[in-house]
């Protein structure tokens, strides 16, 4: 009965994930990203780097390419006042844009009706990323925190995302946004696939730019990947000229378990430390699961002894701390998890990191995040129903 009634639970589920999640419009976020440990409402200035069109709105001649990819660039029939509001659409250019942004992000409690608004962005030239490297270099810890986005993330969001990120964990240095052209709906997974593929040159060669030594040697580049950007994150660390990067993070990565193993085993090597950080119930991960021939995605959890021969690598259980609805934005929405990643940014080890338990597991070190007694912790009916229809 139960394996007769699951496939029907699983589309009703669709259907119902569909309506939560897809946004009437492109601009998504706005009221659901804020700062935890910022207690007002604060501006941070984000950094882009993207291979989104920007292209001007002009259809082209009826039936010819430029129409096809305005259309794409735009997708005029959806919703898309972000997107033009922005200046930035849901086609991969082949080219890279750098501008920076003004984001004016609001605190957990401000009243519901608040937003985190972002300013007009403004385009400027990459030049080889030298203004960027330049930016590094004036500040005092020569520093710069590059966030790689995921699945399902509109420039806006991703802009949000980084601003308030960068805030929580109290970053001194340069905030910088890699956005690739990630549609921002439901349906487009995909067409996310594809253009996060299509990025990894370009994310490749700013991680290989901005690492680049000075006179002063190799300024100091963390990245934190987020769910199907840490597919292009980690090849990005693995081609060509390898970057040289201080503390990598890759959340809730939504790529193939034992892909993942050789990739972060090939990057490892290129960072001073890598952090992984998985759940269990991730329902975004579930669903990647099934779409994947229920092979499983390394964000659902890795075995320690799978990772066990890669030196500078950490693996986190955040399971117990998944408390977002869908248990995969974790990494930036629940205080504990953020704490581990602040601290893990600031280049605490695992053994200095509480209350992460961690213990060593050859080469690498793997941990949890505990529950503590007046903690809400552990995974919803919701979580625990979706990981079991696609389990």
């Amino acid at each position: 009965m139960g394996q007769s009634i699951r496939p029907i639970l699983i589309v009703l589920c669709a259907i119902v994930l569909s309506g939560c999640v897809s946004p009437s419009n492109f601009d998504v976020g706005a009221k659901s990203i804020r700062t935890l440990n910022v207690s007002t409402a604060t501006q941070k200035v984000v950094n882009f780097v993207t291979t989104r069109c920007n292209d001007p709105l002009n259809a082209g001649a009826p039936g010819s390419a430029e129409e096809l990819y305005r259309k794409r660039c735009w997708d005029a029939a959806h919703g898309n006042a972000e997107i033009l509001r922005l200046g930035y659409g849901m086609a991969d250019s082949g080219t890279v844009k750098c501008g920076t942004a003004v984001i004016s992000v609001v605190p957990k409690d401000a009243p519901t009706d608040a937003t985190t608004a972002i300013g007009q962005p403004f385009t400027t030239e990459c030049a080889g990323f030298e203004p960027l490297r330049r930016a590094i270099a004036a500040t005092p810890c020569r520093c710069a925190l590059i966030f790689v986005h995921g699945y399902y993330t509109t420039f806006g969001y991703g802009l949000r995302r980084a601003a308030q990120l960068a805030l929580d964990v109290d970053y001194p240095g340069v905030v910088i946004l890699f956005s690739f052209a990630a549609g921002g709906r439901y349906n487009d997974y995909v067409n996310d696939i594809e253009a996060s593929e299509a990025a990894t040159p370009a994310l490749h060669q700013l991680l290989a730019t901005l690492s680049r030594s000075d006179e002063l040697g190799p300024p100091n580049i963390d990245v934190v990947g987020h769910s199907l950007g840490n597919q292009a994150l980690l090849r990005a660390i693995d081609t060509g000229e390898a970057p040289t990067l201080r503390y990598v993070v890759t959340a809730a990565p939504d790529v193939d378990a034992a892909y993942f193993v050789r990739l972060i085993g090939q990057a490892a090597p290129h960072t001073k430390r890598l952090t992984v950080y998985t759940a269990k119930y991730d329902v975004a991960l579930a669903a990647s699961n099934t779409a994947h021939g229920n092979w499983p995605r390394a964000g659902q959890g890795l075995s320690p002894t799978v990772v066990q021969a890669i030196p500078k690598a950490e693996l986190v259980n955040a399971t117990d701390h998944a408390s977002d609805p869908y248990a995969h934005s974790y990494f930036a929405e629940s205080k504990s998890v953020l704490d581990d990643v602040k601290l893990a940014l600031q280049g605490f080890d695992g053994a200095h990191r509480p209350p992460l338990i961690c213990e060593p597991s050859g080469l690498a070190t793997v941990c949890r995040i505990p529950c503590a007694d007046d903690d809400n912790c552990g995974p919803t009916f919701f979580q625990r129903l979706i990981h079991w229809l696609f389990d």
